[in-house]
């Protein structure tokens, strides 16, 4: 815990769930949504589930976890951005934020302008931006541009200018989300002088980072969140050491959603996926079971034909691949959109239908969406998300959502070893191919 630290609450999170819709289909207009009678198509993905957590007054924490863990969610329900869907945030003390680079800039305005613009939006007068001006510009390092727009800065501008202000409205609690990572190392340094200087002063600061140094710089307590849930709320060496842990296995460190489930299921089931099944080399694998990345996979379902369709006309079978803390989809595909049209089956009888999958896929979670519609009239019969779910295991030195297969060729003309000296062996790091390689003495240096 941090030295300054005292007994009051700055911020209390209780039973925090976030949920943003994702549609998957929605409708171009009004006069589509009557004319066709259309309802949008979406899912809830739960970004925040169930937080719960207390920060003090003069304590810094480091919020950590993986890409889409809900990290900056949690800071902007924090700044009161976002509204709790479940749960409540509490907060006690003036809060500045720096969340999104330039955040409240307007771009045809200048830096002296933004500077007075964004002290207004944080809560400073204008006499108390007069007399913080001086030193804002002189801490952002901007003053030969402060009367340019600021469509002109660079990046590192950008943040120095937004971050500068933020500190000089003296808040009680100073939320950051990665942005310091866009300035120099100066910058970052003095930036992070800054704020150990609130700590001192028993002010709060809660920084969202990918950069772990930074957080154990700053900060004596780090949160770890993955797939929006917090996981571990402790020291920052041991918060660092857990965090780690999650990324190298790929797998979810709190218990994963499960399916398939029957939840969100939509259409006139007419038709229906009646089965679905998941196989690895001719062997089914359940939903928590590690699938090495490239791995060659089938989605196999049957469909079953409750009504008779028959007379409808040919059906579209569509699956894709999505992971929970994304938006967009990993993969989609369907029979139609290849070109092949299939015949429903008969009242009473079924159908099988197989992907066939080569998961160039790297660590994470990922859930298996299967639709079956008509393929002229795109009448949805069955659409069931989180049908199936997988998890991928990939080398832990790579990281993202697709197997690129990255080959890497170094041109370096002039190497790391003069062609006159010898180079270190191939097992310790030494160039494959050298003059000197083959044992030849080496040539006099003197």
């Amino acid at each position: 815990m941090a030295a300054h630290a005292d007994d009051r609450l700055a911020i209390v999170v209780e039973d925090l769930h976030e949920i943003f819709r994702i549609y998957t289909e929605r409708p171009p207009g009004l006069k589509e949504r009557l004319y066709r009678f259309r309802r949008s198509k979406y899912y809830d993905f739960h970004a925040l589930k169930g937080v719960s957590l207390q920060i003090r007054h003069g304590e810094s924490v480091g919020l950590i976890g993986h890409n889409g863990s809900g990290k900056s969610t949690l800071l902007k329900c924090m700044a009161r951005i976002l509204p709790a869907d479940v749960g409540c945030v509490e907060t006690s003390g003036r809060i500045s934020t720096l969340l999104e680079l330039g955040a409240g800039f307007h771009q045809e305005l200048s830096g002296r302008e933004n500077v007075y613009l964004n002290g207004a939006i944080l809560g400073l007068t204008e006499k108390e931006v007069d007399a913080a001006f001086d030193s804002i510009v002189e801490f952002a390092g901007v003053r030969d541009f402060i009367d340019q727009p600021v469509r002109n800065y660079s990046s590192g501008m950008y943040v120095r200018l937004g971050f500068a202000v933020a500190v000089h409205v003296d808040p009680d609690i100073l939320l950051v989300d990665e942005v310091l990572s866009v300035g120099d190392a100066a910058f970052q340094e003095k930036s992070l002088a800054r704020m150990r200087s609130f700590n001192q002063r028993g002010k709060t600061v809660v920084m969202v980072s990918h950069d772990l140094s930074a957080i154990e710089a700053l900060c004596e307590r780090t949160i770890v969140l993955d797939h929006g849930r917090l996981v571990f709320d402790g020291s920052t060496e041991e918060a660092v050491e857990r965090y780690e842990e999650i990324v190298a296995s790929g797998q979810p460190a709190a218990e994963p959603e499960q399916g398939p489930t029957q939840e969100g299921r939509t259409g006139d089931q007419r038709l229906r996926v009646a089965d679905v099944r998941l196989l690895v080399g001719g062997d089914e694998v359940a939903g928590d079971e590690l699938i090495p990345s490239g791995a060659k996979a089938a989605v196999e379902l049957e469909i079953t034909a409750p009504e008779d369709v028959t007379a409808d006309g040919s059906i579209t079978v569509g699956l894709n691949v999505r992971r929970p803390d994304m938006a967009l989809y990993v993969y989609e595909t369907r029979t139609s959109w290849r070109g092949t049209y299939v015949a429903p089956p008969k009242p009473g009888h079924s159908m099988r239908v197989t992907f066939d999958l080569e998961l160039q896929l790297l660590s994470g979670e990922y859930f298996v969406d299967l639709l079956v519609g008509n393929a002229s009239s795109n009448v949805i019969h069955d659409r069931w998300p989180a049908a199936a779910s997988f998890r991928v295991q990939s080398p832990e030195y790579e990281f993202g959502v697709a197997q690129l297969g990255a080959d890497i060729v170094i041109w370096n003309p002039d190497g790391y070893w003069p062609a006159n000296l010898h180079a270190p062996p191939l097992e310790r790091g030494g160039p494959r191919e050298h003059p000197l390689r083959e044992g030849d003495p080496a040539p006099d240096d003197g």
